[in-house]
């Protein structure tokens, strides 16, 4: 006659759903252990934290088979499952379990055997649970022909960047084995494109290491979050890797700002869609304005870790980081899975309009400053890769208009007909300010080209370089880092300094950078950019202020040479280097739309 033995625990909210993982994995060394105990048909359910338990008993000696539960493979087994569980207030004394009386019966024994060994393992963030089975099985079942065994590879959670598994082999002791096995693991993930992986205690696997959840880090990250999508998920769910996430939006007001138009979504809209995200612990608008508008909710949330993607990275933030002692992380644009890359310009249109970028000689296409002086200017038309930001000298209220002109892409024809028409559509009689036509033109002319100005609001001549191998080296060449938009109150034309000197200096410098690119001389082409930017300070001191020169002194060992985008006052930073930069963004140059 068998013996049935019924009990109770509580199961800590947080670990419910390791602690079902964790089941569905059952260590083979434990149901054998089990077994060897004459216990049969073990069952636990689990409703609303508690869990109920159920086994029979067909053996002898309860209490002699019960000693022997505490073999080392169960001891490891409770190391995980006690740190999940609290035992009920109305427990008898001395029970981690608390008995229940049977009430009905159904019998139907089974048996398991089996012995395992078992290796635990951790990899870094560019890992999957797909890339390390497709690797690891085909392993492990050589190996299982050399060392007669069969195997499990079990991958179970992601977090703190990290993935965590373990690899079971059953049938056998693995007696002097596991310098081997540690080696087999090892190699085989290297091979495939996997580094840095370390072998761990299957309680960092299950993270019950951690006595009290209270203690995960916080994470903050920031942003517009306009037209939710997969990009967004794709970030957020790679954030909440490192802890528990909040999120911080812009108001409708500062979105519109920076970017220069309102979010489709109200502020409403996206915290309620946020919210509603897995990964997501709370979300908040913030109360600020400008590219820095969080800095009240950072002080108040006080977070272990900021994280941003590649194209949010601004050298402030990292500044801020360091001031406050946070952590400051940044990620790349990976979409998950088999989805597509997405953004939310993606999915507002398929917009192919260029930006442009001034490489030197900007404000000659001005005639109240070539007139002093005729010289050229150097732009590039840039493919929209990603969303720059509004007011950031990348010809961004030019783009604008040729949106407004054209919808999404430029028509074909003549190009210098096509810039004067945008030109003339930009600056209709009246206009107080006029914008120089180097932005049009930047648009509108792809590949590389000089502007030569005299006293005129249209360049007297353009000279075009469409050389493919000078295209690449100049791609290679150049980098951003981003400053954020210059603020709604920036006036550039305040305190100017222009004097023929200033002017011939502008001038010399764009034409020498002209020489030094089609040479494809890295040092003369960062030379004369940074004499380029010097000549243009001399005469707009407003372009840059101490927090822009200071940003420029962190790179300064690291580069050739600098300048601002466009206007200054904010935007980005364009670096000269024969090295990449960690985490500035690259250009790719139009080659043109026919």
């Amino acid at each position: 006659m068998h013996s049935h033995y019924t009990s109770l625990i509580s199961l800590k909210p947080e670990f419910t759903e390791r602690y079902i993982i964790l089941h569905k994995h059952t260590f083979p060394g434990v149901l054998d252990r089990i077994a060897q105990s004459n216990i049969r048909n073990y069952s636990i359910f689990l409703h609303n934290n508690l869990l109920f338990s159920h086994f029979e008993y067909c053996g002898k000696n309860y209490e002699l088979d019960m000693t022997f539960m505490g073999d080392e493979v169960t001891k490891d087994w409770w190391k995980l499952t006690d740190a999940m569980q609290e035992p009920l207030a109305t427990r008898n004394e001395g029970e981690w379990w608390s008995a229940a009386e049977q009430l009905f019966l159904w019998e139907n024994p089974k048996n398991h055997h089996g012995a395992t060994t078992r290796m635990a393992f951790k990899c870094g963030a560019d890992a999957n649970s797909h890339t390390i089975k497709s690797a690891l099985n085909p392993a492990f079942q050589t190996a299982s022909q050399k060392w007669s065994e069969t195997f499990k590879t079990n991958v179970l959670s992601f977090r703190d960047a990290c993935l965590y598994g373990y690899i079971e082999l059953l049938d056998t002791q693995y007696a002097g084995k596991v310098d081997e096995f540690k080696a087999l693991i090892s190699d085989t993930l290297s091979a495939n494109g996997i580094r840095n992986t370390d072998f761990v205690n299957m309680e960092e696997v299950f993270n019950t290491n951690k006595k009290d959840e209270s203690q995960r880090k916080k994470v903050f990250v920031t942003g517009c979050f306009d037209m939710l999508h997969s990009g967004h998920v794709a970030f957020l769910q790679e954030a909440a890797g490192y802890g528990d996430l909040h999120v911080c939006i812009g108001s409708d007001e500062n979105v519109y700002q920076l970017k220069g138009r309102y979010p489709v979504n109200t502020q409403e809209e996206r915290i309620y869609m946020l919210n509603s995200v897995k990964y997501v612990k709370g979300c908040a608008v913030n109360s600020g304005f400008g590219i820095m508008d969080f800095l009240h909710e950072i002080d108040q949330l006080n977070p272990d870790i900021f994280i941003v993607n590649e194209d949010g990275n601004t050298p402030a933030k990292a500044e801020l980081c360091r001031n406050k002692g946070i952590e400051y992380k940044i990620l790349k644009r990976i979409p998950h899975e088999d989805l597509p890359r997405r953004s939310t310009t993606d999915l507002r249109k398929a917009c192919l309009i260029p930006y442009r970028i001034d490489l030197a000689g900007g404000w000659l296409d001005q005639p109240w400053v070539s007139e002093f002086y005729p010289g050229p200017v150097l732009t590039i038309s840039i493919e929209p890769t990603i969303e720059f930001n509004q007011r950031s000298g990348m010809s961004t209220s030019t783009r604008l208009k040729a949106i407004e002109l054209w919808k999404t892409e430029l028509p074909r024809g003549d190009r210098e007909q096509l810039a004067k028409v945008l030109f003339t559509f930009e600056n209709p009689p009246g206009t107080k300010q006029i914008s120089g036509s180097q932005d049009s033109l930047g648009i509108v002319m792809p590949c590389l080209n000089k502007l030569n100005y005299n006293a005129a609001y249209w360049p007297e001549s353009i000279e075009s370089c469409y050389d493919e191998e000078i295209l690449q080296w100049i791609e290679h060449s150049i980098c951003l880092i981003p400053l954020g938009p210059r603020e709604s109150h920036y006036n550039v034309l305040d305190n100017t300094n222009i004097t023929r000197e200033n002017v011939v200096a502008l001038s010399v410098a764009a034409g020498n950078c002209w020489s030094a690119i089609l040479n494809k001389n890295i040092n003369d082409f960062g030379r004369t950019m940074r004499e380029s930017f010097e000549a243009q300070i001399a005469m707009f001191p407003n372009m840059a202020d101490s927090e822009i020169f200071g940003t420029i002194e962190l790179y300064r060992h690291k580069v050739k040479g600098w300048k601002l985008s466009g206007a200054g006052g904010g935007g980005y930073l364009i670096f000269v280097t024969d090295e990449p930069l960690e985490n500035a963004i690259q250009i790719r140059i139009r080659r043109g739309n026919d």
